[in-house]
């Protein structure tokens, strides 16, 4: 593989100029260097959302080219991308981990992250989305809005993200613009606003070629047919008398539609249209500024298009991102609780230093390192810091401006900026970093919500001089993904990894084997099942009393557990229950014990922080088959201490003791993941796709749907959609698309294994599905015996 360039080390901005038509532009590649001449209102953070194979990291690979940063553009499939640097993802021709790179365009620093498509590694999507300030969202111009495009769509509504939509792949036959134009409408519930049109011409055999598009704004045409690479840029300004005669009717349309559009959302514009009284006499620059204005505000998304592999739309897209994405200021300011109180952390260098940690990863030569988002203040070299959620100090060691895998060394991270530090020895995703002489020690970010895992398998070493390097290997990657969970079944001795799904848990397979060179056997794939109780009520008092170590170990702890209402999930850091602790009744005399060593006093805060890790250790042990236990309110409402007895490890322990003991007597019942899925399948497949879910897969049909009804929203609001020959309409103002049948069904996921094969057979390829995860229900007595003695009988 030849070696893209790279300048790691050098101080100094690389020129590079791309020779237009009518002006020649010089671009700067960036290196952390040339930080501090560009302010935080020139700082673009983004990322690039999408489905699977949508085009992002082939997009993104354009973008780095035309910016001067490589020499040449990266291929997915020769495996030689700048940012799909892992051997899996080469390998496989996809993004498996959300990669970040740094580059200029006009005068602009642009912080971008390349994000997964999979459902698998939604969680990379999730920590990136949380960091970001605007979003890049690449539809596939011949499949339009996805099943995983909705879900990244919803991750970046979670958080308000700013977005731009970009339709890739308009060279390929059946490519339908104004179709996915419309679909962005009625599937994703926003409001599409067309900057740009596609322009078509015929081939020497009749069929539409796509080479390039009509900038709304301008009026102008623009192709890249004078350079391979696409570096170069036509443009020509549009008129009645170009060669495709139609092209400037609907431009005109479009650019009017345009113009109504904003003037509808947005009051400047209103005013500057009624002063012009014809759309068409209203300026670039008026325009430009109300679709920077809607973008912010979340009202309406600006559409472009293009075809990224070709090489045509990519650098408009790229003065999109500076024009209508946001900067850090740009945002509301982040919220964090301090003291149990919800306040803003201004984005100011001169503030007091608050940052969060949203990704760590391993490298074999430099340790861990913690990708972070600085919201206020600045981050030295050398710098200690505090980290208020492990509530250790973590010194820095170096820090660095990520290009992909590349580095370099920077002197400091400031405000609006992101970056990663290498010496930090606990932090982890989601922790919150504060300067360690701040007196706000238990400011705390909003964190990231980890989805539960729902497959596992078993590992072993091959030998006992295996088990340390396993050990240390699953250690280093439960820091790189939090969705990963690793825990050792008491009964069996076996270490157990839980996943996303099973690409996830192969992708772990294999760096296991091959990146931490780990000799080890690796089990079936199974599901993680949870377990619960089925009585109403369940009252328990437990006594421990034992002897460790020649020191006596005494406390008492009573409990109450009920099952949760069905619509509540319980809390996600307590394993899907919810644990109430009430001990208020505890009086001074009891919290003081005496050690041989010396005085300590329990204080309250202690006692309920050591019951409630006593709790959640015996949660993830099921008394059935050593499921974690869910859907339940534990509350621990009575404790009696023994003076010096009732130590911290007694007390935790009898906490852990009462629930186990209790889980046995609750008449415990084992739960099965049941999925959310959505089939979209044309009319003609359906009874074969419902005959399927109902029968062996043990589906419940929730409800059928046309394809257009899944989004709620204002059908008197009018969208401009440019005439798509890849939709048909028996109405021209409606626009209607060929329909499609939506299932929405509720499936157990261990039927669901193996159901993208399934169905691609069922429907010819042309159904497509997206599934998550629902609730756990309840098994029948005889699938519940199955299960048991599947898993009993051996990995």
């Amino acid at each position: 593989m030849k070696k893209v360039f790279h300048n790691v080390r050098s101080v100094y901005i690389k020129h590079t100029l791309l020779k237009f038509r009518s002006r020649t532009i010089i671009n700067q590649r960036f290196y952390a260097t040339t930080i501090k001449e560009y302010s935080i209102p020139k700082t673009r953070n983004i990322g690039i959302i999408a489905h699977i194979d949508a085009g992002k990291t082939t997009t993104t690979e354009r973008m780095l080219h035309y910016s001067g940063f490589t020499r040449r553009i990266g291929d997915v499939d020769h495996g030689d991308t700048v940012m799909d640097y892992m051997k899996q993802e080469r390998e496989r021709g996809i993004t498996i981990t959300s990669a970040a790179i740094t580059f200029g365009w006009k005068n602009h620093r642009i912080n971008l992250i390349d994000t997964p498509g999979h459902v698998d590694f939604t969680i990379e999507v999730e920590r990136s989305i949380r960091v970001l300030d605007g979003a890049v969202t690449i539809l596939d111009g011949v499949s339009g809005v996805e099943a995983q495009t909705q879900t990244v769509w919803a991750q970046a509504d979670k958080y308000g993200i700013p977005r731009i939509a970009y339709v890739n792949k308009m060279d390929r036959i059946g490519a339908g613009f104004g179709r996915t134009v419309k679909e962005m409408r009625y599937k994703l519930g926003t409001r599409p606003l067309v900057c740009q049109l596609p322009v078509m011409k015929k081939d020497s055999i009749g069929n539409n070629i796509f080479f390039g598009v009509v900038d709304l704004l301008d009026m102008q045409v623009l192709d890249w047919n004078n350079d391979p690479n696409g570096s170069i840029i036509n443009k020509i300004s549009l008129t009645e008398q170009y060669p495709i005669s139609e092209l400037f009717e609907e431009a005109v349309k479009g650019r009017s539609h345009l113009v109504e559009a904003l003037s509808e959302i947005d009051d400047q514009l209103l005013e500057i249209l009624l002063a012009n009284e014809d759309p068409m006499k209203v300026s670039v620059d008026d325009i430009r500024e109300a679709l920077r204005r809607v973008t912010l505000n979340g009202k309406a998304v600006p559409v472009f298009c293009g075809a990224s592999y070709k090489n045509i739309g990519v650098q408009p897209l790229m003065d999109a991102v500076v024009d209508f994405l946001p900067s850090p200021l740009d945002r509301s300011p982040p919220l964090a609780t301090l003291s149990d109180k919800i306040i803003e952390i201004p984005l100011k260098e001169k503030e007091k230093l608050c940052a969060f940690a949203f990704k760590v990863i391993h490298d074999h030569k430099r340790g861990p390192m913690v990708f972070i988002r600085v919201y206020s203040g600045k981050i030295d070299n050398r710098m200690t810091l505090f980290n208020t959620s492990s509530r250790k100090r973590e010194r820095v060691n170096k820090l660095l401006q990520m290009y992909a895998n590349d580095v370099e060394e920077i002197p400091s991270i400031t405000a609006g900026n992101i970056g990663v530090i290498v010496g930090l020895k606990e932090t982890r995703t989601g922790d919150t970093l504060i300067q360690v002489n701040d007196s706000r020690q238990d400011l705390k970010l909003q964190s990231i919500d980890i989805p539960s895992p729902v497959f596992f398998y078993a590992v072993e070493p091959t030998s006992t001089s295996d088990e340390k390097p396993l050990e240390e290997a699953l250690k280093n990657m439960l820091r790189e993904d939090p969705s990963l969970h690793v825990h050792v079944d008491s009964d069996s001795g076996q270490t157990l990894i839980s996943g996303m799904g099973e690409l996830h848990l192969e992708i772990i397979k294999d760096r296991l084997l091959t990146e931490f060179k780990v000799n080890a056997e690796m089990g079936k794939m199974r599901i993680s099942y949870r377990e619960t109780i089925t009585v109403e009520q369940l009252e328990h008092t437990c006594l421990y009393d034992r002897e460790l170590m020649g020191k006596k170990q005494k406390a008492q702890v009573s409990l109450t557990i009920t099952p949760l209402s069905e619509n509540d999930k319980g809390v996600p850091e307590e394993v899907g229950n919810r644990i109430e602790i009430q001990i208020d009744d505890l009086n001074s005399e009891q919290v003081e014990t005496n050690n041989e060593n010396s005085f300590m006093k329990l204080n309250k805060e202690e006692i309920r922080d050591t019951l409630r890790s006593g709790i959640l250790s015996a949660l993830y042990r099921g008394p059935i088959l050593g499921f974690p236990i869910t859907g339940l309110h534990i509350k621990v409402h009575s404790l009696e201490l023994f003076g010096s007895e009732s130590t911290k490890m007694a007390i935790g322990a009898c906490a852990s003791q009462a629930l186990g003991e209790a889980m046995k007597n609750g008449d415990p019942a084992l739960l099965e993941p049941l999925m959310d899925v959505e089939v979209e399948v044309p009319e003609e497949h359906l009874g074969d796709v419902l005959a399927d879910l109902t029968g062996t897969r043990r589906g419940n049909i929730l409800g059928l749907e046309t394809s257009g009804q899944s989004i709620d929203y204002d059908h008197s609001i009018e969208i401009y959609a440019p005439p798509d020959s890849t939709y048909t309409s028996s109405d021209e103002k409606q626009g209607v698309v060929k329909p499609k049948r939506i299932i929405k069904a509720h499936v157990p996921l261990s039927t669901l294994l193996g159901y993208s094969s399934s169905l691609r057979s069922l429907t010819g390829g042309t159904g497509s599905f997206n599934m998550r995860i629902h609730s756990f229900g309840i098994m029948s007595e005889d699938r519940a015996k199955s299960v048991i003695n599947e898993i009993r009988g051996g990995y």
